[in-house]
């Protein structure tokens, strides 16, 4: 009798250990990754002057992180959480709002959804591991500084794999000339691959220096002086319609621009597509 108690809780040790082996290894979005996809998507969203919130949640659906930039509507802070949480739990992006749109208002009453455009699942070696959300403007644009958000994870992982370096293939590149985008956004640097067809608005950039390298066109670019009506939309970004004085300058392809921390800037007038490499170090903790 004792033989046999002694095999038998053998045998269920032996059973025990099996299902342990069998379990599955998870992936988890850590708050340092969740601060990467925010500062990408908050970059973005500066990038085109929108004003929006930032929401990044975990695979659960619940919050890590949440950002509401300046003079962002309070009301978008809820949508951009439950539009994350959405595509966090149900695994999947604007779905739902797809199918209301086609008649399925049934839809509306999934328990925990938020059916709105703008919150995409982040995906790590093709496990979702969290989910982010933007509010605040057109529902396309939410999800277009949503998806630029979804870069900061890349810049995530290759600053945890030990391999600091990254490779950008020339096809990546030129996709990102076709469109005007940042190849890369950290704390310590951004690296943009720039498009421009019409003049811009003067800058001030208090945290970063800016250094060009013009690929093709040809621009009249404005640097010092003052800039009109300046108004200050985000810590250390100051924006203008035009600039008063300051020196201007006509740079085309080849030419190397660099503007430092403080200075004001303005693409006055733009010939063709004018498109620029762009590296911009963060400088004084400002950023």
């Amino acid at each position: 009798m004792n033989l046999l108690s002694n095999t038998l809780v053998f045998v269920l040790l032996l059973a025990a250990a099996g299902v342990q082996a069998k379990l599955p290894a998870k992936k988890v979005l850590t708050l340092s990754a969740a601060k990467q996809v925010a500062l990408a998507a908050e970059a973005e969203a500066q990038r085109r002057g929108a004003t929006v919130v930032i929401a990044v949640v975990d695979d659960g659906g619940h919050l890590l992180l949440l950002e509401r930039l300046d003079d962002t509507q309070v009301a978008s802070s809820e949508v951009a959480i439950g539009k994350a949480r959405t595509a966090a739990i149900f695994r999947r992006p604007k779905v739902f709002e797809d199918r209301i749109r086609e008649g399925r208002v049934a839809a509306l009453a999934l328990p925990g959804a938020t059916p709105l455009q703008g919150g995409l699942p982040i995906l790590y070696e093709d496990q979702v591991i969290g989910a982010i959300g933007v509010s605040g403007n057109t529902p396309q644009e939410d999800e277009e500084i949503a998806r630029a958000g979804l870069s900061g994870l890349d810049a995530a992982a290759k600053g945890s794999s030990g391999s600091p370096a990254t490779y950008i293939p020339a096809v990546q590149l030129q996709a990102a000339f076709a469109k005007g985008e940042f190849l890369l956004r950290t704390e310590a640097y951004k690296v943009e691959a720039g498009r421009r067809t019409a003049p811009g608005v003067a800058e001030v950039h208090l945290g970063e220096t800016d250094v060009f390298y013009v690929q093709e066109g040809s621009a009249t670019f404005v640097t010092g002086g003052t800039v009109v009506d300046a108004k200050t939309i985000s810590p250390g970004e100051i924006r203008g319609p035009s600039i008063e004085g300051g020196e201007s300058r006509r740079i085309g392809k080849g030419d190397v621009l660099v503007v430092p921390s403080g200075t004001p800037h303005w693409f006055k007038e733009i010939s063709g597509p004018f498109l620029y490499f762009m590296v911009k170090p963060a400088v004084g903790g400002v950023r």
